[in-house]
């Protein structure tokens, strides 16, 4: 993995905005004008973030690590804890008890304009959902997304030894019921399909149709 300071980092980003302002004078003008009105690039922790997706992409050893890994395997140990100590279902109550509030708005949301509003607020329009998924295949009453679980409990299991569950445990034990129970509160149906590539899909995938 190549080392890569902060100020380093910084100097390429002024590089990139010096090489900028080279540009002819309007168009350079109403970029400035672009970045002083957008919320993204005005945020002043952006080079922090890139760097922090360039370091984490940079390291291939001993596999290829992905800017959601710490995510999935504090998941990963949550799910292996509760299923050793036989506690799953608390831990699936727990999960679904503070996320409540969340579930709820979207509920309210579904009932005003349709089922397809609860896929929308569940992952086009949710942050967490960028931070665990690496994309969302969207599509009328159904998404889909590669599975985040199975490489990082393989990885687990070979270089940290440490983990003892199995990837049907974390299919059964947290994907389904988590996405299932989510599911009743915001008042919706869904199936949902795990493997390489997982979905959730509306039973009844009329987006216009409102929640009964």
């Amino acid at each position: 993995m190549k080392e890569i300071s902060r100020r380093a980092f910084n100097k390429k980003s002024i590089l990139l905005s010096c090489l900028a302002a080279l540009a002819p004078a309007s168009p350079a003008i109403a970029m400035f004008d672009k970045v002083q009105k957008d919320a993204f690039l005005a945020r002043k922790d952006l080079s922090d973030a890139l760097r922090s997706m360039y370091m984490t992409y940079d390291a291939t050893y001993p596999y290829d690590h992905k800017f959601n890994e710490t995510l999935v395997k504090d998941q990963l140990r949550n799910l292996q804890f509760s299923v050793e100590k036989g506690i799953n279902a608390e831990q699936i109550d727990h999960y679904i008890m503070t996320n409540e509030p969340i579930l709820k708005r979207i509920k309210t949301l579904v009932e005003k304009e349709g089922s397809e509003k609860a896929l929308v607020n569940l992952f086009d329009d949710e942050p967490c959902s960028y931070q665990l998924f690496e994309h969302i295949n969207v599509k009328e009453g159904e998404r889909s997304f590669p599975c985040p679980y199975k490489s990082n409990l393989e990885h687990g299991k070979k270089w940290l030894k440490t983990f003892t569950i199995e990837w049907s445990d974390v299919c059964n034990k947290w994907c389904i019921p988590i996405w299932k129970r989510s599911a009743d509160i915001i008042g919706i149906k869904i199936e949902v399909k795990t493997g390489e590539t997982c979905s959730v899909r509306l039973q009844s995938p009329k987006g216009k149709d409102k929640a009964s």
